[in-house]
């Protein structure tokens, strides 16, 4: 029973986030105008412009390349700031451990840096799929003259 009133504010906190939640989308749903959607509602927005071309084109992978590998570093300075605040750091074992590891996800990131085709890294596959998509609109589009 003791636990039980030890852990009683967190569930009323808990429960207190839970209706907050709930009540927040509530809230947005009753607020949000509710409209028919018709085909310009749907359609890509460009900044104003027509849209060219389809909306899904290849992503440029440099991105997302570079996004996983700051996360795996950031995830390994979170591992190591831990062990540094830890008493386990004086065991000579779990030393030699974490130097292991460091070397595995360094040599893994340095991998991945000399794999990955300049192609993906300099974005150019993008750009011709879009220079493409942009072409193939233009050559639909009445001519005007001017």
């Amino acid at each position: 029973m003791r636990l039980f009133i030890d852990f009683l504010p967190v569930l009323v906190w808990a429960a207190l986030a839970a209706a907050l939640v709930i009540s927040m989308l509530l809230a947005s749903w009753i607020l949000r105008p509710h409209v028919l959607q018709n085909s310009e509602k749907t359609s890509s927005y460009e900044c104003g412009e027509e849209p060219v071309g389809p909306a899904r084109i290849a992503y440029p992978y440099n991105y997302l390349i570079f996004t996983i590998l700051f996360v795996v570093v950031d995830v390994l300075g979170a591992f190591l700031w831990l062990l540094a605040a830890s008493s386990f750091r004086y065991d000579v074992a779990i030393v030699w451990q974490t130097l292991i590891f460091v070397f595995i996800v360094l040599g893994s990131i340095g991998y991945a840096m000399k794999v990955l085709p300049e192609v993906y890294l300099s974005g150019k596959e993008t750009l011709q799929l879009y220079n493409q998509a942009k072409m193939e609109y233009a050559a639909t589009q009445p001519e005007e003259g001017h």
